[in-house]
């Protein structure tokens, strides 16, 4: 009997991916103390529609008036609502060079042959159509932004975040590398 499954073509190792999903980290995971941030007002988008992996005109729906955090997640989406994988957190400021909108858009060169930045090349191009952008805008100084990454990546640390700077988590996560 035969199955879809039947000669994959594809290298299964290369889509293979490492995930630390501790519930320790998880539980300890708290913005409390982040007052300027109302996690209420995270929005998500598909952010490649297309086979030459240019980014999505969604792109133009986040603010260019704030700072903020960005994920890019994996969704199959075979099963609604159920299924995405955190790969990459990020953080924008809002300054008068730096927003949101600019920080995300400068990742479309991560999709062409000059990338600079491996894991998200490797990201874009493996999983492009299947790559979401979840975003919060946050209108608070650079340090508080900072601070909610650093707790977001130690939290889930996403296998394309290549520098985890919470140094417990970051010494953790070496002893068994």
């Amino acid at each position: 009997m035969s199955s879809i499954y039947d000669e994959v073509e594809q290298d299964l190792e290369a889509f293979t991916n490492t995930y630390i999903m501790s519930t320790e980290l998880w539980s300890k995971f708290d913005i409390h103390d982040l007052t300027e941030v109302d996690f209420s007002l995270w929005k998500s988008i598909k952010l490649i529609n297309d086979p030459s992996g240019k980014f999505s005109e969604e792109i133009s729906e986040v603010p260019n008036n704030f700072g903020g955090i960005y994920v890019y997640s994996i969704h199959p989406s075979i099963i609604p609502n159920c299924g995405s994988y955190v790969m990459y957190i990020g953080m924008a400021s809002k300054t008068e060079y730096e927003n949101l909108r600019a920080r995300i858009k400068q990742y479309q060169k991560e999709t062409g042959a000059d990338f600079t930045r491996e894991r998200l090349h490797r990201l874009f191009k493996k999983w492009g159509n299947y790559v979401y952008l979840h975003y919060l805008p946050v209108n608070a100084s650079r340090e508080v932004i900072l601070t909610l990454e650093d707790r977001l990546i130690a939290s889930l640390t996403p296998p394309c975040n290549a520098d985890i700077r919470v140094k417990s988590v970051k010494t953790a996560v070496k002893a068994f590398n």
